[in-house]
């Protein structure tokens, strides 16, 4: 790989991050920043051993259902990749970040699910780009990386967003929050698998919709919490929500069933 598409397929990405965060009026550690983007980056070492242990059962079925390609689009798009990237970064989400101590008011929700997502886009640029040079050449790898750049960090960013802000609200508005935990990442999931469909299936007027619309929500949900700053005097609020083991498999389970519903209904 040569470093002009090394530079592309990393660089947006870590740039975009770093940008959000300095428009927090509390920014965040720097050293917090790295962590996220590192931990969402990190994400392809648990999503590598889940696709190994579900590997035989998951080629069965795709290998038992070639004849419908839809089937096949809508299980690549909303399970391998909707579902289970996006519960990876809500795990580490609510695993890791949701620890540090300087997480302490709801803005910093949406600035760590933004990293941990473009993280998560960076490190499958990388791959994607890697691969493409191996197998069609530079010219194809650099168009890849230029292509994703804006692409897949705008679908990530707002996913993250969307994850952060229903977090946020989660962990500091004492109100509904086994409901926004939830939202938190049926919502991403929803719409990274739309946008993933659209692609697969060639329907690229959609995937551009689903782009301006993520767009639009990191727009909306960034005003929203920069508004809710400014009528602060101090940083830190108190958190409200306490996680367990049972909110947080109940969501994924419940994202589930959702993801396997779409691919019955509409295969």
């Amino acid at each position: 790989m040569t470093i002009e598409i090394f530079l592309w397929a990393s660089l947006p990405s870590i740039l975009i991050s770093f940008y959000v965060s300095r428009r927090d009026l509390f920014p965040e550690p720097p050293k917090m920043l790295v962590l996220s983007i590192t931990l969402g980056f990190l994400i392809f070492i648990p999503h590598s051993l889940f696709f190994n242990i579900i590997h035989d059962y998951y080629w069965e079925i795709y290998e038992n259902n070639l004849s419908d390609i839809n089937f096949i689009f809508l299980l690549e798009t909303f399970f391998a990749a909707a579902f289970v990237e996006e519960s990876l970064k809500y795990l580490v989400f609510l695993f890791f970040v949701s620890r540090f101590n300087a997480f302490n008011e709801p803005m910093d929700a949406i600035v760590y699910g933004v990293c941990i997502s473009l993280g998560f886009s960076l490190m499958e640029t990388l791959e994607w780009s890697y691969i493409i040079f191996n197998e069609e050449g530079e010219a194809k790898a650099l168009s890849e990386a230029q292509a994703r750049a804006w692409s897949s960090n705008t679908l990530h960013a707002g996913c993250g967003i969307v994850m952060g802000y229903f977090l946020s609200r989660a962990f500091f508005i004492n109100q509904n929050n086994f409901l926004k935990l939830i939202l938190a990442l049926i919502i991403p999931t929803l719409i990274h698998g739309i946008y993933n469909y659209a692609i697969v299936s060639g329907t690229i007027i959609v995937s551009i919709v689903v782009l301006i619309f993520c767009a639009s929500l990191v727009l909306l949900g960034w005003r929203k919490a920069r508004q809710r700053q400014k009528l602060k005097k101090m940083e830190t609020e108190d958190k409200v929500l306490s996680l367990n083991l049972f909110n947080i498999s109940s969501s994924i389970i419940l994202n589930l069933i959702l993801v396997l519903l779409i691919i019955k209904i509409f295969s």
